[in-house]
């Protein structure tokens, strides 16, 4: 092998080389980031899991409330003179100030609920989008591997079995560290 083609295989050698770091640098960032976002996957499960029974538990409560109001509201229609009416009110004044308060209360626990839901939908659209993000780059990542194992299989094929001296190579090789 020649001083010129010597030089020009080491020159690939090394190229391939830092090539090939970079790649591996790139593959494990990526699985880094793959890892947490199937561990932010996880926790946006867990919190919709929740959300899920806070929400069945919302609907529980709001069909309690209006079957016991119903069911007030049938006794005061039920009732045929004014007297049972005033009497059916009277008795059911106490509780009927109980489903107001009860009533209120879910209207604060819905407004809380859609104020995690709305968070919940947040961290799923954040979570999307870095892993939108993640796709991209490692779509750019695998695009170089090809080219990188092309490159890698022309050196093979053109200098990996071609005899040379070995005064030549630490010539090169002290070229080489001079540009860098």
């Amino acid at each position: 092998m020649t001083l010129a083609e010597l030089r020009g295989c080491m020159s690939l050698e090394q190229a391939n080389t830092k090539a090939g770091a970079e790649i591996l640098k790139d593959q494990d960032g990526f699985k880094r980031d793959q890892d947490a976002v199937k561990a932010g996957q996880a926790e946006v499960n867990t919190a919709s899991a929740e959300v899920r029974a806070r929400s069945a538990a919302i609907i529980s409560e709001r069909e309690a409330l209006s079957t016991q109001l119903t069911a007030q509201n049938t006794l005061a229609q039920d009732a045929k003179t004014d007297a049972e009416r005033a009497t059916v009110e009277t008795a059911t004044a106490a509780d009927r100030a109980k489903l107001v308060e009860r009533s209120r209360m879910l209207e604060l626990s819905i407004d809380s609920f859609n104020a995690s839901q709305q968070a919940l939908r947040d961290r799923v659209t954040a979570l999307n989008a870095r892993i939108d993000d993640i796709n991209l780059r490692n779509k750019t990542i695998n695009d170089r591997v090809e080219p990188h194992r092309q490159q890698a299989t022309l050196w093979r094929d053109q200098c990996a079995s071609r005899r040379f001296r070995e005064e030549d190579e630490v010539a090169i090789k002290r070229e080489l560290a001079a540009k860098k």
